[in-house]
């Protein structure tokens, strides 16, 4: 039985008319909505253990492992209460997460925008952990010191390109978090990715990265556990001059320092 990722993406359903009903002086407006709503998913489907991310401002990719058909009707009712425009959303699961994005993209075209809520299931799987990927570009905050803050957003343009491309030929799915974080909704095989993304990451951009690894069977929780293992090597960092670029649960820290949590 393989491993699968449940992915829900959320639509803002003809979005270019419906801005247009704002009139001229409407991207001000249009901000506030995007973020007000990117705001809302967040909340509503990280207490179920999801987690959102912004894909165009207008759509959103959600991990919803553990998150049923139900609940998404639920969150749906919800958001049509409290926003002037029309939402769906679609739900597949697949072993490698871009597979997701198609199934689900497929599955809202096939069936169309009548039904708020649609899913594709492959039911002879199961969708048992969620592999997350968390990662930094290392010294930051020392770049700041001699590059203005528009240098550094083509420098993290430029990181998300590689962490893009990389994401696309091994069927993941990379995000932009803010600052200088990323996110990879990755298979199992985290480990093997972190190290070949990092390695791309400084053969094109000459900049290293960090990666902390999560796996849990929700996505909240497994954010939370590669951002720990990110924090974690931020704090290594800080008391050795030997310090792991990546960690996971299964790297043994007494090889980098002796100093307990």
């Amino acid at each position: 039985m393989n491993k699968m990722v449940q992915l829900t993406i959320l639509t803002i359903d003809e979005y270019g008319p419906w801005t247009h009903t704002l009139g001229n002086d409407r991207e001000h407006k249009l901000q506030m909505y995007q973020a007000s709503l990117y705001e809302t998913i967040q909340n509503m489907f990280s207490v179920k253990g999801g987690l959102a991310f912004s894909n165009r401002f207008d759509e959103f990719f959600i991990i919803t492992d553990g998150i049923g058909y139900y609940d998404h009707i639920e969150i749906e009712t919800k958001l049509k209460e409290m926003y002037p425009f029309k939402i769906s959303m679609s739900i597949a699961n697949s072993k490698y997460p871009f597979v997701a994005n198609r199934r689900a993209h497929l599955t809202i075209l096939k069936t169309g925008y009548d039904k708020p809520v649609v899913a594709s299931f492959n039911k002879e799987n199961s969708n048992e952990k969620v592999y997350l990927i968390h990662l930094d570009i290392e010294g930051i905050t020392k770049i700041r010191q001699t590059s203005t803050p528009y240098d550094i957003s083509l420098l993290i343009q430029a990181t998300h390109h590689v962490i893009s491309v990389y994401c696309y030929e091994n069927q993941l799915l990379g995000f932009f978090m803010g600052g200088d974080n990323f996110v990879i909704i990755s298979d199992e095989n985290t480990k093997e990715h972190s190290e070949e993304i990092a390695k791309r990451i400084k053969q094109n951009i000459h900049v290293d990265v960090n990666c902390g690894i999560g796996e849990e069977y929700t996505a909240r929780i497994a954010m939370a556990m590669a951002t720990k293992n990110l924090d974690e090597i931020r704090r290594i960092r800080e008391i050795s001059k030997r310090y792991p670029r990546i960690l996971d649960n299964d790297i043994r820290l007494s090889e980098y320092s002796k100093i307990s949590h």
